[in-house]
């Protein structure tokens, strides 16, 4: 098993999420201040940075893991994996926007690293 955090389209009540039907969400949790959140009005994607990102963890298993890679682009570098210890001292595995995502200028920052605020924020907009 691997414990994984998701922070965007993975998340609970998201479009992707039913790739995670099989995974055991462990429950809410946010990163060290490490990183900034970025969302191009169709996916979030997180980067080095210097803020909290939040999100939720899972155990997923090997085959889930496989499938969440070839979801993310992993191969073709759209996302990469890099471990990471969370605020709360957990372990996790976290897909960061990789080089080919970050090469348009169409991204804008998300404030306090929440993506759900976000789109929330946008329909009240």
């Amino acid at each position: 098993m691997t414990t994984i955090f998701v922070y965007g389209t993975l998340m609970q009540g998201m479009r992707n999420h039913l790739h995670l039907e099989k995974a055991k969400l462990i429950g809410p949790a946010k990163t060290k201040p490490e990183f900034e959140l970025m969302y191009n009005g169709s996916v979030p994607a997180a980067r080095p940075g210097s803020e909290n990102v939040v999100g939720e963890v899972y155990e997923v298993d090997d085959e889930t893991l496989k499938n969440l890679d070839v979801v993310e682009e992993v191969p073709g570098q759209l996302y990469v994996k890099q471990d990471i210890v969370l605020d709360n001292g957990t372990k996790a595995v976290i897909y960061l926007g990789g080089d080919r995502m970050f090469a348009s200028d169409t991204w804008e920052h998300v404030p306090d690293g929440d993506f759900r605020k976000l789109l929330e924020s946008k329909k009240t907009a």
